[in-house]
């Protein structure tokens, strides 16, 4: 049985009926909804389209985002203008203080114990110590060196003993103001 075979049937067992549309309305108003239906889908698809970038752009997430002030990533260890603290590989501690500003003594103190060295830190001249002081006070620093810029400190955490810290009196580099390092004891320390 061909197409123009099967047509015919439909349309013999329709003859019967009385249908008061002609068939060319009825395909006439099917084509249009058809029709409106594809713009309606475009339309929508078009909108959720542009509301995909539109959000990310607004809220600053995405590859849409607007670009703003960034900058370069750096994987060098942070480095402090008036300080800085770095721990070596054999275990020492090095600590370079700069003759030229005052640094934040709790910043100070806090880079030091976080690199093993408890520290007791005065920038207003005074210096701390105790009587008796702690022993090897050498083995303390293998290494200092001093120069224009400032003073570099080779500290040997391991050679402070139990229950002492390391002291540090630093006056206004302004008045190029002496530096000096010490240990104390920290249950006996007096700071003047």
């Amino acid at each position: 049985m061909r197409d123009q075979d099967v047509l015919r049937a439909v349309a013999d067992g329709l003859s019967g009926l009385d249908l008061d549309t002609p068939a060319e309305d009825i395909i006439a108003a099917g084509t249009s909804r058809r029709r409106r239906r594809l713009a309606t889908v475009t339309v929508a698809g078009v909108l959720l389209a542009g509301l995909a970038v539109a959000v990310p752009a607004l809220t600053g997430s995405g590859p849409a985002a607007l670009p703003y002030a960034q900058g370069p990533a750096s994987t060098a260890p942070a480095q402090l203008v008036a300080f800085s603290v770095v721990s070596n590989p054999n275990g020492t501690v090095t600590l370079k203080l700069s003759k030229k500003q005052l640094f934040d003594p709790d910043a100070a103190r806090k880079a030091l114990s976080e690199a093993g060295v408890p520290a007791e830190i005065r920038v207003d001249g005074s210096h701390c110590y105790s009587i008796p002081s702690p022993p090897e006070l050498d083995r303390l620093f293998p290494s200092r060196s001093e120069a224009d810029e400032g003073i570099v400190l080779v500290i040997n955490p391991s050679a402070i003993p139990q229950g002492a810290v390391m002291t540090i009196s630093y006056r206004d580099p302004s008045t190029d103001g002496p530096v000096s390092f010490g240990l104390a004891w920290k249950n006996r320390m007096t700071c003047k």
